[in-house]
């Protein structure tokens, strides 16, 4: 198996974003290997989110289109609920609810299940 079990994963590159595990609403995740301007540039370029500092935010709004085109539980709209109202009860939601704080680790090698490239 890849990635991290129970967590809904963003890999970004400089040619995109992917949104992987999507099922699993019990947490979010992004996996680069960018760093610093080129992070910056890639998130911008995917309209996926902002760094600010040493935090990445991702837009939710892009997030969940992402994911619900490639959701499969029943119940997803609901775990997807959940999961922000978690983000919003530890402080990890923007003011505006339109962004996520979410942590930040390596390219995990192992091909994406489930993966659709977004459109950059």
């Amino acid at each position: 198996m890849y990635g991290i079990i129970g967590t809904v994963i963003v890999r970004l590159t400089a040619a995109g974003a992917i949104v992987r595990d999507v099922d699993d609403c019990s947490a979010l995740h992004l996996e680069t290997d960018l760093e610093g301007a080129k992070l910056r540039a890639a998130l911008l370029t995917t309209d996926t989110g902002v760094a600010d500092g040493e935090h990445v935010w991702l837009d939710l709004a892009m997030l969940r289109t992402r994911a619900h085109l490639l959701a499969t539980a029943q119940d997803w709209p609901a775990r997807w609920a959940a999961m922000v109202r978690r983000a919003r009860d530890e402080g990890r939601l923007s003011a505006d609810g339109r962004s996520v704080q979410v942590s930040v680790g390596p390219l995990d090698p192992g091909p994406p299940r489930r993966a659709r490239p977004a459109a950059t």
